[in-house]
């Protein structure tokens, strides 16, 4: 029986395209921390072992004398939008938790009912869902299955007791769940069966919810020049799917080539910055952008960036961010003190933004604002040495 409950959870799993799996558990031999499929836990109760009395064979027991499971996952396998949770539960007290993450998620059973808390996100901070309860667990020493499922696309979170619908919320569409600064999970924590050396748990399935698989979001990218590399800058929330950031240059805008890569860190609901150096830049126009390659081998494309670093008379110089909203920066390395004058314009021709300036010998930053321009797209800032009358061009971006 075991084995053709195996086959209909592969065929259920399989049937759910979208859904990944994190762990699967079905507890038929020791260790208890093996998992059938995903992620192993880390840790257990020294105590807890495979028993006898499971829905259709064995099953996860707390072992002989009064001791809690206490299966330890590792949580950043959970640091995810959505989550479902499916179980065999048979109840042997009155206390007992199928999944806990601390103050961040409980599923399981007080007093003998069924209930489950989480938080979901609220820009910075988040918002507290209890469920109360819903379900009195019946004390029949029997198995039934229990089931928890948030779908953060639609906002929504249900709970089942043998397939019977015994709780909905309803929330914003899009909101995912908040596990920032949370911890490990706890399979079975106050989980003792008052001593009974007997299986308690059996098929459990966690997994991200079907269609959770968001694609990262990108924050920000930029790009500039520094100690004569192109220096890289990017940031990045939400990422669940994520595997590395494939870092790609070319000379035209067209035509790319990868240098090189930064690994994903991981983490869902906060801000992840990083930077990344190109040492092979070697002056000039060069068009980047960042290829964000997913764990099932999908990709999307960031926008691009650029650098342009060249010389004008006695200057090394350079204009970045690219693409610009509010101002652009131009950075002068000069071999000696000089006047400079620049002008903004469209591709066709329209000076936009006009001024002239004196400028030190060595290092000078020129903010050139941009907020008053209402043009967007393409612009074009000519720099040129007043007293050499030798100058260069630099094409920017406008949002």
């Amino acid at each position: 029986m075991k084995k053709l409950l195996s086959l209909l959870t592969i065929i259920t799993l399989a049937s759910q395209a979208n859904a990944q799996l994190i762990s699967w558990f079905t507890w038929e031999s020791n260790p208890v921390t093996k998992a059938v499929a995903g992620a192993n836990g880390l840790s257990v109760s020294s105590y807890a072992t495979v028993g006898t009395g499971g829905k259709n064979g064995k099953g996860l027991s707390p072992g002989p004398g009064s001791n809690d499971i206490n299966l330890v996952l590792d949580g950043a396998n959970f640091n995810v939008p959505a989550l479902d949770i499916q179980l065999d539960f048979r109840r042997e007290e009155s206390q007992a938790s199928f999944l806990n993450r601390g103050s961040y998620f409980n599923f399981g059973m007080s007093g003998g009912n069924l209930s489950a808390n989480f938080l979901l996100t609220s820009g910075s901070s988040y918002t507290s869902i209890n469920s109360g309860n819903v379900y009195t667990i019946p004390d029949d020493h029997s198995f039934h299955t229990y089931h928890f499922r948030y779908d953060n696309n639609s906002g929504i979170a249900k709970i089942w007791v043998d397939g019977t619908l015994v709780y909905t919320y309803t929330g914003v569409a899009g909101v995912p769940l908040y596990w920032s600064g949370a911890g490990n999970v706890i399979i079975g924590k106050d989980t003792d069966a008052t001593g009974r050396n007997l299986a308690v748990f059996d098929n459990m399935i966690l997994q991200v919810q079907a269609n959770a698989l968001l694609p990262v979001k990108m924050l920000s990218f930029s790009a500039d020049t520094k100690n004569n590399f192109a220096q890289l800058y990017f940031t990045s929330t939400e990422e669940f799917s994520v595997a590395a950031y494939s870092i790609e240059r070319s000379p035209n805008g067209i035509n790319f080539q990868t240098i090189g890569s930064v690994a994903a860190r991981g983490n869902y609901n906060s801000i992840n910055a990083y930077q990344y150096t190109d040492s092979n830049y070697t002056g000039g126009l060069a068009y980047y952008r960042i290829k964000m390659l997913n764990a099932d081998g999908t990709y999307t494309y960031s926008a691009l960036a650029t650098v342009n670093k060249t010389v004008i008379a006695n200057a090394v110089v350079s204009v970045y961010p690219n693409p610009a909203s509010r101002y652009a920066m131009v950075k002068f390395n000069n071999a000696k003190a000089g006047q400079y004058h620049y002008t903004v314009s469209t591709l066709g021709g329209q000076v936009l933004v006009a001024a002239t300036v004196q400028l030190k010998e060595g290092n000078n930053l020129l903010n050139i604002d941009l907020s008053a321009i209402n043009v967007k797209g393409a612009l074009t800032i000519y720099i040129n040495n007043a007293q050499q009358n030798s100058g260069a061009s630099f094409t920017i971006i406008k949002n």
